[in-house]
């Protein structure tokens, strides 16, 4: 058994459960909440129903997964899947995923799961996002355990070591899967990176051998593309913004984000479910030096998101967009590009002068060309 105290960060036990779930219905945001995932819910049965839920297992199969699929009907043109080959049940995995919106990336691959009789993962949210007592119930029912990342140097590596260890007692003694973001925050400016410093995070908890700790994590990479971008407006903003200067959030952006997420259409969704790190892999990456092996084990991470990316038509059309010519034409229509070009008109921020106007919408346009770029280099 471990030395650490788990109880502030990790998800709601079976006891806390009903108490969590009563007070979640009588808070004012309930209702705003549960109107934009699905506008034709009765908000008031809804929470009767709510009453009847014991676990957060409970609460993901008869609630959210509902209230997911009414998202997936409003706001996408179609939601796919692959890849549930590549993972077997009842084994835990550590999913390491690229992220693109603050919910839906968690949440649509908990239904694929839920839906092909697999247990969900525990999943990695940031404590900027636990804003007041509503959104810690709400996580923290939802198996979502905390990722503290305030403080100074010494916090930071501190926090850093708890959260490793966590991660190897979901995986190695509750038995469950972690899902987890490949970085701090969302992409947003469309080039999906693993932080070298996460996968260096993984080990803390570790005995020092490098292959030994990673082969028994069960890494499983996930790659989650949308044809139209969650929050594209306002990822083009930040991106500019801080090549400009200081990007500073406001006080209710990540609300604002994960509402704006929910209700903005999103075209076609897809989810891929990689092939796992092998021990081989890992070994190769083993075989380097100090920091450079978590470079490399990063890097294969990577390659294994990008590859698994599925490419849009959004994608080509941003791409030769970008670029001034027609390379990847026979990935879309005329139709389709005048559509896309109406889309990116309309949704593209108008900035303060010509200049700007027109570094936002390269930027804009990146964001969508960039997943094209990834996957080419690693086909070379």
């Amino acid at each position: 058994m471990t030395e650490f105290d788990f109880s502030r960060i990790e998800p709601y036990g079976a006891a806390e459960v009903p108490a969590a779930i009563n007070r979640l219905a009588k808070s004012p945001f309930f209702g705003r909440l549960v109107k934009t995932m699905n506008p034709s819910v009765d908000v008031g049965a809804f929470a009767a129903l709510m009453e009847c839920i014991t676990t957060c297992d409970e609460l993901q199969y008869m609630v959210m997964r509902p209230l997911v699929f009414q998202i997936v009907k409003r706001s996408m043109t179609s939601f796919t899947y692959s890849g549930l080959e590549n993972i077997e049940k009842g084994k835990p995995y550590l999913f390491v995923s690229n992220h693109r919106d603050i919910t839906l990336d968690a949440s649509l691959l908990d239904v694929v799961l839920l839906n092909n009789g697999y247990a969900t993962p525990e999943i990695g949210f940031g404590n900027n996002l636990m804003q007041n007592e509503f959104m810690v119930d709400l996580f923290r029912l939802n198996k979502m355990f905390t990722i503290i990342r305030d403080g100074s140097r010494r916090d930071f590596y501190n926090n850093s070591v708890f959260l490793s260890h966590y991660i190897d007692h979901v995986l190695h003694e509750k038995k469950s899967s972690v899902w987890i973001a490949q970085r701090n925050g969302r992409t947003k400016d469309g080039d999906d990176r693993t932080d070298q410093g996460l996968v260096k995070m993984f080990s803390m908890a570790g005995t020092g051998n490098f292959e030994e700790d990673f082969v028994r994590m069960n890494i499983v990479p996930v790659a989650i593309s949308y044809e139209l971008e969650p929050c594209d407006t306002m990822k083009a903003i930040a991106t500019y913004t801080s090549l400009t200067g200081i990007y500073t959030k406001t006080h209710h952006e990540d609300v604002l984000s994960i509402l704006s997420g929910i209700s903005q259409a999103k075209g076609d969704v897809h989810i891929h479910i990689c092939k796992p790190i092998t021990p081989e892999e890992i070994a190769h990456c083993a075989s380097f030096k100090k920091n450079e092996r978590f470079s490399a084990l990063a890097g294969l991470l990577d390659k294994r998101i990008h590859g698994g990316y599925k490419l849009h038509k959004s994608n080509y059309i941003a791409a030769d967009l970008l670029n001034g010519g027609a390379r990847f034409e026979d990935h879309y229509t005329t139709a389709q590009m005048e559509t896309f070009i109406e889309y990116v008109e309309r949704e593209s921020y108008k900035g303060p002068s010509s200049a700007a106007e027109s570094k936002l919408m390269e930027i804009f346009l990146s964001m969508y060309a960039k997943p094209v770029e990834n996957q080419l280099a690693i086909e070379k």
